[in-house]
């Protein structure tokens, strides 16, 4: 993991540096864009002027990335989750945990806890930047108005929006912007030939965004005999790539595991890490180390890695042309900055990925 020094930073990213410190404020951007890295450099500064700043996102492996991205950065700032803010706020304040309107206690009662808010005059000088800001329901962000807090909020205006998110014209009207959005436009992450594949996925067509200078290879499907023989194909390539990391992006939890036993079966264990959100011996990650990283889709957001590989294309099986999946699959692809690999049983080519043309794919028979 690497971070841009200021002077490394490009112009518009130079906008986000000039914010002023007091207000509220939005920046967008396109998946590589670096909204985290301005996420971090935005808490820097506000803490370096003497706020009390968080940083926070509402995925908790995102929190970890952010945490150890840049150390030298985030030393002096509080940087935690979502649902771990609300819940010291709240304690904090009314001595008792937050309300909720499901037993699961992930859903707040945001009405209520405005109402209390409003009612015992609660307020706060807090300062809050928020990466995946899209991801967070308008519920908080009235709290927010409603408390006085202070909020700069990186988003993408892309992501698909559920009842639980929020869209960046819905944020701005809340927490009354009065500026227009700081817009990142350029990719610094991918190759330009992953992302001229991520842009058949994306509602905008190439040419509505600047494609990379940067080029690479093109990303590569391959047919496979069997998910072993996939995953001694990736443990050739790691021999090969020992300075990259790798990250392994599985559909599903059960695939995960495989994948993990497989890698352990072949010796690579001490190598590989694998991060379940609900299962306490594999929810940490530590990504100075342990180059081969395996992840699910529920758990990508806003992570990247030197190569991707897909070792369950066959899993994406949902009508190719939805929104819902053209969007999965963009964010899957932009994941990666060097390689990207496709995997799939037999000989046919899952939906998703055939109306692709050859010009964007490199295609194998394993």
């Amino acid at each position: 993991m690497t971070i841009p020094s200021l002077l490394d930073l490009v112009t518009e990213q130079q906008a986000v540096i000039d914010l002023p410190f007091d207000g509220n404020h939005i920046v967008t951007g396109e998946p590589g864009s670096g909204k985290t890295v301005m996420a971090v450099y935005r808490a820097w500064m506000l803490a370096t002027a003497g706020r009390d700043v968080t940083l926070f996102t509402r995925a908790n492996l995102l929190h970890q990335y952010v945490g150890q991205m840049a150390p030298e950065l985030t030393e002096t700032l509080g940087i935690t989750t979502y649902h771990r803010w609300v819940g010291e706020f709240w304690r904090a304040r009314f001595r008792t945990d937050p309300p909720l309107t499901d037993t699961d206690g992930w859903s707040y009662d945001w009405v209520e806890m405005q109402r209390d808010c409003i009612r015992h005059q609660v307020e706060s000088t807090a300062h809050l930047v928020i990466d995946e800001g899209q991801n967070l329901p308008l519920g908080f962000y009235h709290l927010c108005r409603i408390l006085g807090v202070r909020v700069t909020v990186c988003a993408d205006a892309n992501q698909l929006i559920g009842d639980e998110e929020s869209t960046v014209e819905e944020i701005r009207r809340i927490l009354a912007v009065r500026t227009d959005p700081v817009v990142l436009q350029e990719n610094h992450r991918n190759s330009r030939e992953i992302a001229m594949l991520a842009t058949e996925f994306h509602e905008r067509k190439r040419g509505d965004t600047p494609l990379p200078a940067s080029a690479g290879r093109k990303p590569v499907v391959l047919a496979v005999s069997s998910p072993e023989s996939l995953v001694v194909g990736i443990s050739r390539y790691f021999s090969a790539h020992r300075d990259r990391s790798i990250g392994i992006i599985c559909r599903s939890t059960r695939t995960l595991l495989d994948i993990k036993s497989e890698i352990a079966r072949i010796g690579l264990s001490e190598y590989a890490q694998a991060y379940i959100h609900n299962d306490r011996h594999r929810n940490v990650f530590d990504f100075s180390r342990r180059p081969i990283r395996i992840v699910t889709t529920a758990s990508m957001k806003g992570l990247e890695f030197d190569s991707v590989f897909v070792p369950d294309l066959d899993a994406y099986t949902e009508d190719p042309t939805s929104v819902s999946a053209r969007l999965r699959f963009f964010v899957l692809c932009t994941r990666a900055r060097e390689d990207l690999h496709f995997a799939h049983l037999g000989t046919q080519e899952p939906a998703i990925l055939s109306n692709v043309p050859d010009r964007l794919l490199t295609r194998y028979s394993g």
